[in-house]
């Protein structure tokens, strides 16, 4: 386990952990799901990957998908009732520090670093994208210009999607101006004011996982 997730694990429940878990990998590939081990109350132990947590008939169930060592494929699916899990472990934990961290600590970036000076010029071109950012009060870490670098790659993309017909060029007109702040302790928002649009988030936390989806679902709403 890295440093930072050791110093900032939130303190959750198990039925907790294993629920936002399961709510921040929907829709992501089985073997990148993350590997957990359950102690039961009758005393046995079952390992595997989160699959999902569900309801049914007035029961919290947990689902595992349980493979053997030699090979990939899932042997076997297990449906634990989530009330007989009396504790939860997270195997590679540095893969959902953010969830585990309760959102302080943001995804480890992949790829190459990027440098605010490389995301000043990438951007200073782009007119659908009227920036307007105080660089100077963008945090330092990498991570946290790695949280910029796709909030801005997040941001274009959304406002190309609403570009893309007649109505949505005439909405995206009235914007004059994309504001970005950096709040500590803020979650991210978009507000509107006339002719400005202001995004504020806190760079040196998590971002939302399908932060691309999300930024879309918000500058829809307020444009």
């Amino acid at each position: 386990m890295d440093a930072d997730l050791a110093a900032k694990a939130a303190a959750l429940a198990p039925d907790t952990v294993l629920q936002i878990l399961a709510s921040a990998t929907i829709g992501v590939a089985v073997d990148q799901r993350p590997v957990v081990r359950l102690w039961i109350a009758a005393g046995h132990v079952v390992e595997g990957r989160l699959l999902g947590v569900g309801a049914e008939r007035g029961d919290e169930v947990v689902v595992i998908g349980v493979q053997a060592a030699r090979h990939q494929r899932l042997d076997e699916v297990v449906y634990l009732r989530m009330r007989d899990v009396i504790s939860a472990g997270v195997l590679a934990p540095e893969q959902f520090r953010d969830v585990l961290s309760g959102g302080v600590l943001p995804l480890a970036s992949a790829g190459r670093p990027v440098s605010r000076l490389a995301l000043r010029r990438e951007y200073a071109s782009m007119h659908d994208l009227p920036l307007r950012l105080d660089w100077a009060a963008m945090p330092d870490p990498p991570a946290a210009t790695a949280n910029l670098a796709a909030l801005l790659a997040a941001l274009h993309g959304a406002v190309s999607a609403v570009r893309a017909d007649d109505l949505g060029r005439a909405a995206w007109a009235a914007v004059t101006t994309v504001r970005v702040e950096h709040r500590v302790g803020e979650p991210l928002g978009i507000e509107r004011s006339p002719g400005e649009l202001l995004v504020v988030v806190d760079l040196t936390a998590a971002l939302p996982r399908g932060l691309d989806a999300e930024i879309a679902r918000r500058l829809n709403t307020v444009l």
